[in-house]
């Protein structure tokens, strides 16, 4: 057999693996990686849970105060 065609058939038996044949080496990173990103999702979550808690911090805030009209403006020592 030709040295192609060697070559040709053991890229066909690679390409035909399925993932519970990866060997220890490809899936231990794998499984890292899998860990990291769940931690990464967690913090994620946690930091759009403040974002919203801020959010409606924010709005009532700006709804208890009360916007100071075009002709009303005070000068320095709180005058009109």
């Amino acid at each position: 057999m030709p040295k192609s065609e060697i070559v040709r058939v053991a890229r066909r038996r690679a390409l035909r693996r399925t993932p519970a044949e990866l060997p220890d080496a490809v899936e231990g990173p794998i499984a890292e990686i899998s860990r990291d990103l769940a931690v990464q999702l967690k913090r994620v979550r946690q930091m759009q849970e403040q974002v919203d808690e801020l959010r409606l911090v924010i709005r009532e805030w700006a709804s208890q105060s009360q916007p100071i009209l075009a002709g009303e403006t005070a000068n320095r020592h709180g005058r009109r």
